[in-house]
């Protein structure tokens, strides 16, 4: 049976795109972890400043610790665009490299909704405007090529199984034709 395979955008096939993803992802990753780095340096510093009697100093707190999690997301992002790239060189890559991919790419995502989530939760409306316009897009094109991984992910099985199957069925041919041989050569 012969299916249409899917693509990016009409245009590129989806080994193609997941190594155009892969590259996207380290250099995102690369440029934004600066600011990540940046930011938790300023909010350590607001931090040694003020009192820990400050009633901000909660809020304080958890920015930093979103910043350091964002911060470990986008190593995390990193090591999955190389694991990505480097699962590439030579041959396309094992289904289990792309569920590996999938794994690490996917905490950011999720910190970003937690934290949506925790604003929301404390009814801070103005941050989660400012964390939608913010992070909302990558968000939206991290979820955008998870399922095109995902999507060459079952591709890549699918057509696993049907060459096992291909295989499979060629070897049973030869048995059979081997054990008529055999019978033949009896009689």
């Amino acid at each position: 049976m012969d299916q249409k395979k899917e693509t990016c955008l009409g245009v590129f096939s989806l080994l193609n795109a997941s190594w155009i993803i892969a590259i996207i992802q380290l250099f995102y990753n690369v440029f934004i972890m600066p600011s990540d780095v940046t930011s938790i340096y300023s909010v350590v510093q607001s931090i040694n400043i003020t009192a820990t009697s400050d009633p901000t100093h909660t809020a304080i707190v958890l920015s930093c610790s979103y910043y350091t999690w964002s911060a470990v997301c986008h190593i995390l992002g990193m090591c999955a665009a190389i694991l990505l790239i480097l699962s590439h060189v030579g041959s396309p890559p094992a289904p289990c490299h792309l569920l590996t991919w999938l794994l690490l790419t996917s905490f950011h995502p999720l910190l970003y909704l937690l934290a949506v989530l925790d604003s929301l939760l404390r009814g801070n409306i103005t941050v989660v405007a400012d964390k939608m316009i913010d992070s909302g897009l990558p968000f939206l094109l991290t979820m955008y090529t998870m399922h095109l991984m995902y999507s060459l992910y079952r591709q890549m099985v699918q057509d696993q199984e049907y060459h096992r199957l291909y295989v499979g069925e060629e070897k049973g041919e030869m048995e059979k034709t081997k054990s008529k041989n055999c019978y033949q050569s009896i009689i």
